[in-house]
């Protein structure tokens, strides 16, 4: 029996938003001739951990291109569209954040009216469902070996679109690597395993260094959100997606860039419950960060995990490039800074500015670097740090030392936080009080001295606000708090 038939049978996208019922996540890729029940389809879906379901509806319509068509039928290479079709569903779930994406696709003949093709998509967040139905269906439309054959009012029957299967399917790897084959070994290059901590100024230029050199699996961590002064310096991203997801985003560009290999967003902020096992899963990892804490936090976790770490640094015009080997003779960066440094001390991109170009070359320089350790098993930064003057484009080359004892490069400590700094789940707290610093001159938070609530002050970055704390703090008020990540982690999903 066929679909009802539509007064108008033009094609349609429709979108609804629905909180229904829990459901585990999942990919269904299914085509044959049987008719799409899409309420039936809908209802399969329902998941109350989502907050949108986004659905696409694919209608036989009554005109193409100006002829009027009478009906349709398709014919596809089924074992090779069912494989394919749910490789874009699985590309589409990582690349989305989704909780669960199905499609179905008929054959055969079908009527004026009827449902041809249909998508479904929900995620937490309504822009990832939409983004993912449009993704699905318009790589369904350019990959699948699926061919539709017009019938028309009063002409002969024609095959129609053909033409347009034309993407990376029909590429091949071999292909893909044929000029860098001449000179690396590409199989390491694919067994290779990379996580990027921190996609700003250093890693915009260095992702896309590593997904074009074809490293087999790359995670992006970060958990800002685009914001339209980091474009300058950041060119992954563009005014068109300011406030999205930088890792997500990131990813997306990545997998465009070379469809071979596997990227993950991981939305999440580096903090000491979570560094080891976010770096347990790769074989190397790129400090891409701008801020002391994260870098000496990061640097720990690969002290104690044993995992090889490329760290570049900026400030202005002055870059710094080092590669850590754990185990290796010439120390830690804790062999001459026990303590982490204030970043309310030093500067950064955003308080004191930085050239694009400037960012540009030393996080090619950091993954060429990563690139050579991957190849080789070391590379010129090992055991020493590299400054770059990035006007001039002089180097110098300073040998690392270590300090004896040093308790890190031992593996003799344990991961910790900021005594001073709490999370933003902590407002939710009992007698808890936040102060937001964004826009009072720093008096202000002096009117809160003597009160016996908890103080959580906050500000853009969470830097200016430790400074204010410590400040405060040793005037003996210690129920004064720093929120850890400033204004983002409010906004942190």
């Amino acid at each position: 029996m066929s679909s009802p038939r539509l007064p108008n049978p033009l094609r349609m996208a429709i979108a609804s938003c629905l909180f229904p019922r829990w459901r585990e996540a999942n990919v269904n890729f299914l085509i044959g001739p049987a008719p799409l029940d899409p309420n039936g389809l809908n209802r399969m879906l329902a998941d109350s951990e989502a907050g949108a379901l986004v659905t696409f509806e694919g209608w036989v319509r009554a005109r193409n291109e100006g002829k009027p068509v009478r009906s349709l039928e398709y014919e596809a290479y089924l074992e090779l569209a069912a494989k394919e079709g749910n490789k874009i569903l699985e590309e589409a779930r990582e690349k989305f954040n989704l909780r669960a994406i199905d499609c179905r696709h008929r054959t055969g003949h079908l009527a004026l009216g009827d449902l041809a093709v249909w998508v479904g998509a929900t995620a937490v967040h309504r822009d990832d469902a939409f983004k993912a139905a449009r993704f699905v269906i318009d790589e369904i439309k350019h990959r699948l070996p699926i061919w539709k054959k017009e019938h028309y009012v009063g002409a002969e029957p024609q095959w129609v679109y053909c033409r347009d299967h034309h993407t990376h399917v029909h590429f091949h790897a071999e292909d893909y690597y044929a000029k860098q084959a001449k000179v690396v070994s590409q199989e390491k290059f694919s067994r290779a395993s990379v996580l990027v901590v921190g996609a700003g100024g250093l890693g915009c230029p260095a992702l896309p260094s590593l997904a074009t050199a074809g490293v087999g699996r790359i995670g992006i961590v970060d958990s800002d959100r685009i914001e339209i002064s980091n474009v300058h310096r950041q060119p992954l991203f563009s005014p068109a997606v300011v406030g999205e997801s930088k890792a997500v985003v990131a990813q997306n560009k990545m997998l465009e860039l070379n469809p071979f290999i596997k990227v993950a967003a991981i939305n999440e902020r580096l903090h000491a419950g979570n560094a080891l096992e976010l770096i347990a899963d790769y074989e190397l990892v790129l400090d891409c960060t701008d801020n002391m804490e994260t870098k000496f936090l990061l640097q720990d976790a690969c002290l104690k995990a044993g995992k090889p770490l490329v760290s570049a640094s900026i400030y202005q015009h002055e870059g710094q490039l080092r590669t850590l080997i754990p185990g290796s003779p010439e120390g830690c960066l804790r062999c001459h800074q026990t303590e982490t440094p204030d970043d309310s001390l030093l500067g950064n991109c955003n308080d004191f500015g930085v050239l694009g170009a400037w960012t540009a070359v030393l996080g090619t320089m950091q993954a060429a670097q990563a690139l050579e350790l991957l190849q080789t098993g070391t590379n010129s930064s090992v055991g020493h740090t590299m400054l770059v003057n990035l006007r001039d484009l002089s180097t110098l080359k300073v040998k690392n030392t270590a300090r004896e004892g040093c308790a890190h490069c031992a593996g003799n400590f344990e991961l910790h936080e900021s005594e001073i700094e709490v999370s933003a789940a902590s407002l939710k707290e009992e007698n808890t009080l936040f102060v937001d610093m964004r826009e009072e001159a720093d008096e202000h938070l002096r009117q809160f001295i003597g009160q016996p609530a908890k103080i959580v002050v906050g500000c853009h970055r969470g830097i200016r606000s430790k400074r204010l704390v410590r400040a405060i703090r040793a005037e003996g008020h210690e129920n004064f708090y720093s929120l850890r990540g400033g204004a983002t982690a409010l906004s942190a999903p």
